[in-house]
This record gives C-alpha cells, sequence and structure tokens, in this order.
C-alpha cells in the first residue's frame, strides 16, 4: 500500500493569504483605535485631576481663577515658576516641571499628544492658519527650549469681543493674569469663580501646549489646536472640575443669549 499526501496548490496559498491581508486590513485599524481610545482616557484622567486642582486653588484664594501667567515675583525668577503649571503644583504632586525640561511628565503628559496632529489643528482655516502647512506658525516653537505640559489654558479677556452674529460671535475667555498694568495695556485680569455664569460649559483648560521657547517666549494654546489631539476631536478641562471630549474646534460650537445674539458656547464665560 501506498499513500499519497496532497500539499496546498499555489492558487490556494493565495487565497489564504489573501484573507489574511483583508482581516489585518479590517482589524489593524480597530487595533489602532482600541489604542487610541485608552490613550485618550488616560489623558482626560489626567484633566479631571487638573480640573479638581483648579478648584482647589480657589478655594484658597478667595475663589480666583488660577493665572494661566504671573510677572516676575524675583530677580531671576525661572520661566518655569510663572506659569500655571506650577501654581497648581502643591494640589497635585505629579508632574513637576524641571529645569531644560524637554517631555511633561505626570498628569501635564497626555500620552495621546504628537506634534503632528497638534500642527494638523493649529494650520486649520478655523483655527491659526489657513489651511495649508506651516500656515499658524507654531512649527518654530519645536523643539522647545522647555517643555512644561501637553495642555494650555484659557487666558485672560478684558471684554466681551465679537459682535454676537454666528460668523462673529462673542467670546470670552475665562482665564486670569497676574500682570502689571505697566506690562498690558489693562489691569491685571483675576477672575472669580462667582463670574462664571455656566461653570459646567465654561471651558479652562484643553489639550494643547504650555513651552517656553529662547527668544520667542511662552507658548500656552487653548481652543482650537486641541481639534485633532484625539480622533477628531480634543478634551477639554471645565469650571465647575469635570472633564470631557468635544468634537472637532470647540470654538465652533455656538449658542444663543436671551436676546437672540450667538456666543461660543464653551469659551464664554459672560453669557
Amino acid at each position: 500500500m501506498s499513500s499519497h499526501k496532497r500539499g496546498f496548490t499555489l492558487i490556494e496559498l493565495l487565497v489564504v493569504i489573501a484573507i489574511i491581508a483583508i482581516l489585518a486590513a479590517i482589524l489593524f485599524p480597530i487595533f489602532s483605535q482600541a489604542r487610541e481610545k485608552a490613550r485618550a482616557t488616560a489623558c482626560l484622567s489626567n484633566e479631571k485631576q487638573i480640573g479638581m486642582a483648579v478648584l482647589m486653588y480657589a478655594q484658597d484664594y478667595d475663589d480666583t481663577i488660577v493665572p494661566w501667567r504671573t510677572t516676575v515675583e524675583y530677580t531671576g525668577e525661572p520661566q518655569r515658576e510663572r506659569i500655571w503649571v506650577f501654581k497648581l503644583q502643591p494640589y497635585l504632586k505629579s508632574g513637576q516641571v524641571v529645569p531644560n525640561q524637554q517631555t511633561p511628565n505626570g498628569v501635564f503628559a497626555c500620552p495621546s499628544f504628537n506634534v503632528p496632529n497638534f500642527l494638523l489643528a493649529a494650520d486649520a482655516a478655523d483655527c491659526d492658519g489657513d489651511g495649508t502647512f506651516g500656515s499658524s506658525g507654531f512649527q518654530i516653537a519645536f523643539p522647545p527650549t522647555e517643555f512644561f505640559a501637553q495642555y494650555g489654558m484659557a487666558y485672560e479677556s478684558p471684554v466681551l469681543n465679537g459682535s454676537g452674529t454666528p460668523s462673529d460671535p462673542y467670546w470670552q475667555y475665562p482665564g486670569s493674569l497676574a500682570y502689571p498694568s505697566s506690562a498690558v495695556p489693562y489691569a491685571p485680569v483675576t477672575r472669580s469663580l462667582v463670574e462664571i455664569v455656566r461653570p459646567s460649559e465654561t471651558a479652562l483648560v484643553s489639550d494643547g501646549v504650555t513651552l517656553y521657547k529662547s527668544g520667542l517666549g511662552i507658548a500656552d494654546t487653548f481652543g482650537c489646536e486641541a481639534a485633532q489631539m484625539h480622533q477628531e476631536g480634543g478634551n477639554f478641562v471645565f469650571l465647575d472640575g469635570h472633564a470631557k471630549r468635544i468634537g472637532h474646534n470647540s470654538q465652533r460650537y455656538l449658542a444663543q443669549d436671551e436676546n437672540g445674539a450667538y456666543y461660543m458656547k464653551y469659551h464664554t464665560f459672560s453669557k
């Protein structure tokens, strides 16, 4: 008796390979999305901790919102001690900035952060650029001299901006700035939590950057620059302490006041 073992034909092997390739094409994006979802969740957890630190700071300072930057308090004071990241450190005990730091750490590091996505959002025509690469000007900030956080805080808005139309809505950021009037064309802006009309819808911190570039100064971004950080969206910290993801450009979400005027829903504390 004899036996005959039949192997795979070339056609059969090609069919198997094709099936594996199709399955890989289907599954790899799913795995990638799952990994990004996990990173986004970790990032959101960090921002929730930052939100709680903002509220604890306010509790210790008569309900005032932590300033995103302060003036020089002593001769030779380093830049890192004048920014919001340093001011919140006593309440977080994580992510402490050190001299010449190139990568944020602790709660101030977002696992999803990458420069290309940040620049893609910043260069967009509805953000800081015109839709072409490099149009925002943020490319020159990388690599930074010191990199403090992969998040940014809202800066000060002394007055309500905009005209209240859909194409030019009102906006007023809730940030504080501890600077003397000799350094800026207005008195120091110190916002209090009692001024915030809608704390659960008013954002203070977003995905972005807080860094120092020698020759350029401090770069602190907030708002539209977060639009591409988490699968075409960004995470935001609100003034009631919670954090959530907002899809696409957060500045394009509008609401109307009692007079029918339009304002940026997440970036107007006085409406």
